[in-house]
């Protein structure tokens, strides 16, 4: 016997949509879904591949007083300081062996979140303090560079003002923290002043625009041996320009040719100083061991040296480009489910499908057609905007209703 249109049951079927049941109109959802996300919440990328706490400790452990694991974990500021200081006299070294683990989270997280990429970390800060804090490390690291300076030629106030720094030092943190949210413009004139003066061969130059890297390794290698000191010369007023330019972006600074040539000039190219500047660590290594690849390797970068930045840069943009960085949230409106769009989640309408007689679902006329074994979110293409409605219809189109009922089971 035929049953009536009226007493016409609703089957389940089992689909990929799993959270969705099959009825007279299409897919209806069963489960009720929060209608507001964000791209956070759908895509979160990685900016480049985690590290690794067992490699990690395998640099650590053998090259750590040379910064090896700084290098890996992209603490270049850091490497170098190691390997000028052989580990911060060894007790930078032993202090990481037992915060190795929060390095290596701090770096994975650093990768994700472009938020933290110039944040100031409160163990780094007291690990400059001891025992350097005598010569103003950790003033330098935060970014005071006046306090830094003060300390570096009154040995820390006669050691008064190091002993206070050990209290103060969460503060210190906060402070700088703050500073680093709204990056301020330099003056051309001030650092024309220090550049040209004694003060330069220390790297204060560089310690007022805000390059901590060149200025620690002027302070080590008196200005490079004095070669750099004398090429900023010429190139300071580029400097300052850069770093305004940079106050105005949002983005990350790129590598110039200009720095990379000023860190090949030998003996430090020898050493491979170029490339920890590009980002280029395992090279870097190769070259502080063989002496530039015996030389013939540090030649070829001389003349291929433009060709390095641009690639690094270009690496740094398309790394940046996986990170989400839209805002904006994805509403009923805008964003369809696999299964269902939320426009229509009330009505059984399947993301530009309509249910027939034979319960398969087909392309609704004029609109693109959505499979349920497609990625997730998926979107209209800009031609199409839905069907067209702004709010979900009462009744559903009449084709559906002149389909008739499904079938029983067993018809």
């Amino acid at each position: 016997m035929k049953p009536s249109s009226e007493n016409t049951a609703t089957e389940s079927y089992p689909s990929p949509n799993s959270g969705y049941q099959q009825g007279y109109h299409g897919y209806q959802q069963r489960h009720s879904v929060d209608p507001v996300m964000t791209y956070n919440t759908l895509m979160s990328p990685p900016y480049q591949p985690k590290k690794s706490l067992v490699e990690a400790y395998l640099l650590a452990i053998p090259l750590g007083f040379l910064g090896a694991h700084h290098f890996y974990l992209r603490r270049p500021g850091f490497g170098v300081l190691y390997f000028f200081t052989f580990g911060l006299l060894g007790c930078g070294w032993l202090i990481d062996l037992f915060r190795m683990p929060v390095l290596v989270s701090d770096c994975n997280k650093r990768q994700t979140d472009l938020n933290l990429q110039y944040k100031k970390r409160l163990d780094d800060a007291y690990v400059l303090w001891f025992p350097f804090g005598f010569l103003g490390f950790h003033h330098f690291y935060l970014r005071n560079y006046g306090l830094g300076t003060l300390y570096l030629f009154t040995f820390g106030i006669l050691g008064i003002g190091w002993i206070v720094d050990l209290f103060m030092m969460p503060r210190h943190v906060r402070e700088a923290n703050k500073l680093t949210q709204v990056p301020r413009e330099k003056s051309t004139a001030v650092a024309v002043i220090l550049a040209v003066s004694p003060a330069g061969l220390l790297g204060f130059h560089h310690f007022y625009l805000n390059r901590v890297i060149f200025g620690f390794l002027y302070m080590f290698t008196f200005g490079l041996l004095g070669i750099g000191w004398v090429v900023d010369w010429f190139r300071i007023c580029v400097l300052v320009a850069r770093h305004n330019r940079e106050c105005q972006s949002t983005d990350l600074p790129e590598k110039t040719v200009d720095d990379a040539y000023v860190l090949w000039i030998p003996p430090f190219g020898l050493l491979g100083l170029h490339h920890f500047y590009l980002e280029r660590p395992l090279w870097g290594m190769l070259y502080m061991f063989t002496v530039g690849c015996f030389g013939i390797g540090w030649l070829v970068d001389g003349c291929r040296m433009p060709c390095l930045v641009k690639d690094v840069n270009r690496n740094r943009r398309s790394a940046k480009q996986l990170l989400p960085t839209y805002a904006t949230p994805i509403t009923a409106n805008n964003v369809t489910y696999p299964g269902a769009t939320y426009n229509y989640q009330n009505n059984g309408f399947n993301g530009g499908m309509v249910g027939g007689a034979d319960g398969t679902s087909a392309p609704t006329p004029g609109q693109p057609p959505v499979y349920p074994h497609m990625p997730y979110p998926q979107y209209y293409a800009p031609q199409y905007q839905s069907t067209g409605l702004t709010v979900p219809p009462d009744q559903p189109p009449p084709y559906v209703q002149q389909a008739g009922p499904l079938p029983p089971k067993g018809q």
